[in-house]
């Protein structure tokens, strides 16, 4: 008996240090994280590269002039860099087996109106700043354009070009446009996101399009999807007859990034499964009929663009400024 106490012990023993070293991992995480976050600062080109904002904005203003299209692609870009590594321009790189190329990232645009913005600031300030700090102004300069000027947000600055991009890692990062509630909410909570923030930054949707092949399982199954507004149903077959093509994300104002999207899904009109789900959620249910109000969803979506900029692992020395956005620099 007293040999069996003492295995017990032990075993108690190595579960509690177990334990103990997850949360300290977990500890130390956080810490780099928000050590990370502490040392970004609006100014922070000030004294290396005081055009910078200007640059940037004047660059990224001519590219959405010239293709309006671009803005929601920016949007999404800055999504889907976020969610892999932090904000770190890893999406960016072109090149094979690169985050670019995995299959969630195929559909992404925008990568040109980057270019443009990191071209004309590496003539003023060569190697200063971070492709990173650019993908974070554009898209804050996208959004107050498909928001019509009405949402704006300060962007810390401070990031690093990260040194990884590897399309194995975008695999489960990024939840799928059929994910359940339970699958959203778990991709927004390991970057720090709540719920709240995973409805607000879903307004997203609001603007922009979204390929076919994503709506089919709705609009083919053999029983009806019950939270398909049946109406809208039949435009979206005529639509998508086949996984070919692509259809607006908003039926109603796909131009524009505004609390409408939230109106849809109020009236089953949500694309996406992944989007109309927020509706039948008993968690997410209110939070979406808060946001159908844009004085709610005009700040939400700024303060939470803010968070979601904030997931930053690479300051100081960390990673490298690369000197073009779509490679890393040669060692």
């Amino acid at each position: 008996m007293g040999s069996a106490c003492s295995g017990r012990d032990a075993s108690s023993l190595l579960s509690l240090g177990f334990m103990l070293l997850l949360l300290v991992t977990a500890l130390t995480a956080l810490t780099s994280t928000v050590e990370a976050q502490a040392q970004l600062v609006p100014d922070f080109y000030k004294s290396s590269c005081p055009m910078a904002d200007t640059l940037v904005s004047s660059a990224v203003d001519s590219a959405l002039n010239s293709r309006a299209a671009a803005a929601s692609g920016v949007l999404r870009l800055f999504f889907h860099d976020c969610f892999v590594h932090g904000c770190d321009a890893s999406v960016l790189i072109d090149a094979p087996g690169s985050e670019r190329s995995a299959s969630a990232n195929l559909g992404l645009q925008g990568f040109e109106v980057i270019d443009a913005a990191k071209e004309v600031v590496e003539k003023q300030c060569p190697g200063v700043v971070s492709c990173a700090d650019i993908l974070a102004l554009a898209t804050q300069l996208s959004v107050k354009k498909l928001s019509g000027g009405r949402i704006t947000y300060t962007v810390p600055l401070g990031r690093r070009d990260g040194l990884v991009s590897s399309a194995a890692d975008v695999t489960g990062k990024l939840p799928s446009p059929v994910a359940s509630v339970a699958t959203l909410k778990a991709a927004f909570s390991a970057n720090g996101l709540s719920t709240e923030d995973m409805v607000v930054l879903s307004g997203a949707h609001s603007v922009g399009t979204a390929g076919c092949g994503f709506i089919q399982n709705r609009l083919t199954a053999a029983t009806p999807d019950a939270t398909l507004d049946t109406t809208y149903a039949a435009v979206l077959k005529k639509q998508c007859p086949t996984a070919a093509g692509s259809v607006n994300l908003d039926l109603a104002t796909p131009n524009q990034l505004d609390e409408v999207y939230y109106k849809n899904l109020q009236a089953n009109k949500g694309l996406l499964s992944s989007d109309q789900i927020l509706q039948t959620d008993i968690e997410t249910r209110p939070m979406v009929a808060a946001n159908a109000a844009f004085q709610t969803f005009g700040p939400n979506f700024a303060r939470a663009m803010e968070k979601m900029g904030n997931i930053v692992q690479l300051t100081a020395t960390q990673g490298e400024i690369r000197l073009s956005c779509r490679s890393f620099n040669q060692a």
